[in-house]
């Protein structure tokens, strides 16, 4: 066994340290510079040595080339390590705990929360999509709301064509292929740098839409509400920020409830409405359309059709965060990804064309600055006697998916923002 150096370090035989014979001398920082003024720190990383943490500093000395290195000890006060700690403790509240990079996959999410996360949008679009098309038809006079029917029809067959054409970019694009990326690959920069603006657009838009619908539908069943409408809207975006600040898995779990719930109540829903409808005259017996409080300002056209047919398509907004988020689904990620785009397609289908038919079938028209909401509206009809307490629930799921609808942008702007760099 090698007798210790004079700095009190005791090399083993292989060259390292020998714990069961080292000892350890506390070492100044102006010991170090008066001892060798000359050195040239080399190396500096933290070690872990028994109840001290230690800088090991490599040194070279004019005298001896090969000399061990000195051990320094780090002596941090309990002031600063409470400093730290409480800052630690902070970062850790906002952003979650750090995540290993080993542990990274542990992130990425399943279809279970994948459709939660990035279908919240499409899905929650069907709360106002039939609104908006209906508004603009009933302009031209209440009996021309009829002609909904034929453009819900058609925008659940563009929504089926959207659907396929993403899932082949799903398997093309594994690393994630929104339109920016397609129309940069096959078009040119500039039609991918047009898709990306477009994108980053209606991803703002998206948070104030979706959250604006969401305090409407909120307020719909507690109107003394109104007078703080934008104070609710602004204290919800915060939330969804530091929600997203902690990351994609955790945001997932918080946002499945509420997803799965609204889902569930407007399906129901519309089963009910099925149900009475074939119990009170049939399904195909319309009722005439109930009087709106919207000024006709207009006669029908083929521009106004064309509009009305462009306010329903907003019910596939939010269409494409899944082919932008593959790569945050668990592997065999293309495959889980298009089970959630096939999913997400066909419950978005069923409850567009299910909340068509029915405000056709009851005659549901829209009002004046959306108070009270279309699906309030169908709630109210719908929900009645032993059901009535239903109404709050639906309510209640469809403000939480609104707001959450607002996730989406939070998900992929960022992404989006990494692929423009990135290129």
């Amino acid at each position: 066994m090698p007798a210790p150096s004079a700095n009190g370090y005791s090399p083993s035989e292989n060259g390292q340290p020998a714990a069961d014979s080292t000892t350890f001398r506390e070492v100044s920082e102006e010991e170090v510079r008066t001892t060798a003024p000359d050195a040239d720190e080399v190396e500096m990383h933290g070690a872990a040595l028994p109840h001290r943490y230690y800088r090991r500093r490599m040194l070279r000395r004019n005298a001896t080339e090969n000399a061990p290195p000195v051990i320094t000890p780090v002596i941090q006060s309990d002031t600063l390590e409470g400093d730290r700690s409480l800052t630690r403790r902070v970062r850790q509240l906002l952003f979650g705990k750090p995540i290993a990079s080993a542990e990274f996959e542990k992130e990425h999410i399943g279809v279970f929360k994948a459709l939660a996360v990035l279908s919240s949008d499409a899905l929650s679009s069907v709360a106002y999509g039939t609104e908006a098309s209906l508004a603009v038809l009933v302009t031209a006079g209440t009996a021309e709301a009829t002609h909904n029917l034929l453009i819900g029809l058609t925008v659940v067959l563009l929504l089926s064509i959207v659907a396929f054409s993403y899932r082949q970019t799903i398997f093309t694009y594994p690393k994630g292929g929104g339109s920016y990326i397609v129309a940069k690959d096959n078009l040119n920069v500039n039609f991918g740098l047009i898709a990306a603006s477009a994108l980053m657009i209606d991803y703002v838009l998206t948070v104030s839409v979706s959250v604006s619908a969401g305090v409407l539908a909120l307020v719909a069943p507690f109107p003394a509400l109104s007078p703080f409408k934008v104070v609710i809207g602004v204290v919800l975006i915060l939330l969804l920020m530091l929600v997203n600040m902690r990351g994609v898995s955790e945001s997932g779990s918080l946002f499945a409830a509420p997803t799965y719930l609204f889902v569930g109540s407007f399906l129901f829903m519309i089963l009910i409405g099925i149900v009475k409808a074939l119990f009170s005259g049939g399904l195909f017996h319309a009722l005439p359309p109930a009087p709106t409080n919207i000024a006709v300002s207009g006669h029908l056209s083929i521009f106004l059709i064309l509009t009305a047919f462009s306010s329903g398509c907003s019910a596939m907004t939010g269409t494409e965060a899944i082919s932008d988020g593959v790569p945050i689904f668990r592997k065999p990620q293309s495959t889980n990804a298009a089970k959630t785009l096939l999913i997400m397609a066909v419950v978005l289908g069923t409850m567009y064309a299910g909340t068509t038919y029915l405000a056709w079938r009851y005659g549901i028209s829209p009002q004046a600055n959306g108070e009270p909401t279309l699906t309030f509206q169908m709630a109210t009809i719908f929900f009645s006697g032993w059901f009535r307490w239903f109404t709050l629930i639906f309510q209640f799921a469809t403000t939480l998916i609104l707001v959450l609808a607002a996730n989406t942008s939070f998900d992929d702007f960022p992404r989006l923002s990494m692929f423009l760099a990135r290129d």
